[in-house]
């Protein structure tokens, strides 16, 4: 059984805690620790068919990987293991990096211990006997990671014939131009090509997923609402029987929450306003394959 490597940074406890609790709701809802959207082509989009639509994102995903029976994959921000999983099961041999004592965990029991699970952010990775990769991966990753750091970093711990696979939420042009907080998140597209021809990156692919991806938007404001009535008729109910319960969680929400925070989770948990057209709008969803110049 392989073990966890821990490199302590001060930066693991903040960039962490979100991805411990999607963690936790992923397992919950689906059995699985997938924490990625999913590709919804064909599929009705409800809960019952997440799983599905994350695996088929999976899938297309493997794609676009270079086509060796084995080879070293770095699995950047690979949250609970289950690309890795599917990785080790195709004959590679998968390394992982994530940011929190919760996903490494969770990761060494998704991959039972066949990956080297390395918990810390990229930015502080140091490779094993300075071992190159075939594939840097970020699924879903890259947007956490300033790209003056990601890319050369991942260009340097690559082998002669080794590419870097990007799947992940870009900002458009559009984004620039809203006063309001939109869906999605991510780097500026623009930078990111600003970024590619300042670091003489090749790309190989290019696919915009965005349309197949942006019904996991949808998805995800049915299931705020759906939390949001429950506490509407909880509360109500409380309030109505002057139990004393509701004024202590009243008291609580107020004093541990910011004014910030609080009208940002009522706007998710009480509006329809977060939808796939605005998703489409404000993001692009892309595939990026890249060589980098010395290969």
């Amino acid at each position: 059984m392989k073990n966890v490597k821990q490199i302590h940074t001060d930066q693991n406890v903040s960039q962490s805690i979100g991805l411990d609790i999607a963690l936790i709701l992923s397992k919950l809802i689906t059995g699985k620790s997938n924490l990625h959207y999913g590709i919804w082509d064909g599929l009705e989009v409800t809960m019952g068919n997440l799983c599905l639509a994350q695996e088929a994102y999976t899938k297309n995903l493997f794609n676009y990987l270079p086509k060796k029976k084995s080879m070293k994959i770095l699995d950047i921000g690979g949250g609970g293991g289950e690309t890795a999983k599917k990785l080790l099961d195709k004959g590679h041999e998968v390394d992982i990096v994530v940011p929190s004592e919760e996903l490494a965990k969770e990761a060494k029991e998704t991959t039972k211990g066949n990956a080297d699970i390395y918990q810390t952010i990229f930015e502080d990775y140091i490779p094993k006997n300075k071992k190159l990769y075939d594939v840097c991966l970020f699924s879903e990753s890259f947007q956490y990671i300033p790209m003056d750091i990601s890319l050369p970093k991942a260009s340097a711990l690559l082998n002669k014939t080794g590419i870097i696979l990007i799947s992940d939420c870009f900002r458009s042009e559009a984004f620039k131009k809203s006063k309001t907080r939109q869906p999605g998140g991510g780097h500026s597209i623009t930078e990111m090509e600003e970024k590619l021809v300042k670091f003489s990156l090749k790309i190989i692919n290019r696919k915009d997923i965005t349309q197949s991806v942006a019904p996991s938007i949808d998805l995800e404001q049915k299931t705020f609402n759906a939390f949001g009535e429950i506490i509407i008729r909880l509360s109500k109910s409380l309030k109505e029987k002057k139990n004393i319960l509701f004024y202590l969680l009243k008291m609580s929400y107020k004093l541990f929450l910011k004014e910030r925070r609080r009208k940002d989770l009522e706007s998710r948990l009480f509006n329809k306003g977060r939808t796939s057209q605005l998703f489409m709008t404000y993001n692009k969803y892309i595939i990026f394959k890249l060589k980098p110049p010395q290969i």
